[in-house]
């Protein structure tokens, strides 16, 4: 009881010291021996853990969550059957709540915001029960049906009710009802059954759910399980339809565009011809960060370097922060030098590579230095290219990335070298100390 009271004053003392950082404290009351307990932000209609409670025999938690950006969040039970409980969090929160199985309650500090998400929540637990939590329950249309009805019956209220002085909130909550509702409806008659219904067995809500221009704007993106949503209704609204361009056709935005196939198509993509068409024909809508260690992670897994294959592109700043990419050196050939600052091998390749610069100047051939050095060393990088007086093109590649993962470098230096149509002659090429590298290299340029 002692170690419970100065865990609770620690966070009473942190909620004042920190106002617009969000608490939330509680216990977990089960018969299993629960492990953990996470908080998870939502992000592009996707979940990512932001922090994780151990938890002791006595199973209780706490969250101090740091720079709150307003909007829904979920806890997850590691554990438990029903495992996920949205919460809203604006910043400066003191909640107390309790986890028993399958229902969160609040103990003190409930928001107009969760008291509302909560009055769902509970309204639609039975629905989401033998919906999304299928594997768990035993059901059949014979009994969802029934009970899906009637939670449609009491919707129209619910909505009415929302009405607090937080605009953002009243919004998001509007379409989490309505797009949740959907989605128990769609993904309970697609999981699997002991009884499936029939045509005439499917009630009439169901004739309501596919509409043109659904998610008229990315909210959905903001909301639990939003990614699964609009990927389960497309699916749906195309009848497994694996056309990809009609289903664009089917989305409103070139974000919501993007992140459907970063999450549904990208996967199923299993040759590296096959991901060069995908980044070709819809390269300009992956513009954020994650899309980049989606498509990189996939290039990685697909690409097979060897000879005459086609070699895996990469784009990285030079020494003024323009982006080279190794295509726009087509027309050439290129011998490519990965390297670091710190690497006594690599340093030693230099007086070497310049010889060999100077002995082919003036012929269709480019020297690519590729440095894997750190961000932090990036000065290092830029002082060593000027005191060594160093020619050809230098970019930074920021640590082991994008060109170690695809070529599957694991140590340096490493030397290959590219023809005049961007095909690989090499990837693992003599170095320039070695005089079979020139030779090989004026081969090709004949």
């Amino acid at each position: 009881m002692k170690n419970i009271s100065l865990f609770l004053l620690f966070m009473v003392a942190s909620y004042f010291t920190y106002a617009q950082n969000s608490i939330i404290t509680g216990k977990v009351l089960s018969e299993k021996i629960i492990e953990e307990v996470s908080i998870e932000k939502i992000e592009d209609g996707v979940s990512s853990t932001i922090s994780t409670y151990k938890l002791s025999l006595n199973s209780y938690f706490g969250f101090n969550i740091h720079d709150v950006k307003e909007g829904f969040y979920l806890i997850n039970v590691k554990g438990i059957r029903h495992n996920i409980f949205p919460i809203y969090l604006k910043g400066g929160e003191n909640l107390n709540i309790s986890i028993n199985q399958d229902k969160l309650e609040f103990n003190s500090g409930i928001t107009p915001e969760n008291a509302l998400l909560k009055e769902w929540e509970d309204m639609s637990k039975e629905v989401r029960l033998k919906s999304h939590y299928w594997l768990g329950t035993i059901s059949t249309f014979k009994d969802f049906f029934p009970d899906f009805e009637i939670l449609i019956g009491q919707k129209d209220n619910m909505l009415k009710k929302i009405n607090t002085k937080n605009n953002l909130f009243n919004t998001l909550m509007r379409d989490y009802i309505l797009y949740s509702s959907d989605y128990y409806a769609i993904n309970f008659v697609r999981t699997p059954r002991t009884e499936h219904p029939t045509e005439a067995d499917m009630i009439p809500y169901y004739k309501t759910v596919v509409v043109d221009n659904k998610f008229s704007n990315d909210n959905i993106l903001y909301l639990p399980f939003g990614m699964r949503i609009l990927s389960t209704y497309i699916n749906y609204a195309a009848s497994n339809s694996r056309d990809t361009d009609s289903i664009l056709k089917m989305l409103s935005t070139d974000r919501q565009k993007g992140e459907y196939l970063i999450a549904n198509v990208l996967p199923r993509i299993n040759t590296y011809d096959l991901y060069l068409e995908f980044l070709e024909k819809y390269g300009n809508l992956f513009v954020k960060k994650s899309h980049k260690k989606a498509l990189e992670e996939a290039s990685a897994k697909l690409y097979e370097t060897r000879k005459g294959a086609m070699a895996a592109n990469f784009s990285y700043p030079d020494v003024d922060g323009k982006m080279v990419s190794l295509s726009d050196f087509k027309g050439k050939v290129v011998l490519i030098d990965v390297w670091a600052t710190w690497c006594g091998p690599c340093r030693a390749q230099i007086p070497f590579i310049k010889k060999l610069e100077e002995e082919l100047h003036g012929m269709d051939v480019v020297f690519l230095s590729v440095s894997v050095d750190e961000e932090k060393d990036k000065q290092k990088w830029l002082n060593v290219i000027k005191q060594e007086q160093l020619g050809g093109v230098h970019i930074f590649a920021s640590g082991w990335s994008k060109i170690t993962k695809d070529y599957k470098i694991t140590g340096i230096p490493r030397f290959m070298l590219v023809d005049k149509q961007g095909n690989i002659i090499t990837d693992n090429a003599p170095r320039p100390s070695e005089p079979e590298l020139k030779e090989l290299i004026l081969k090709n340029l004949k």
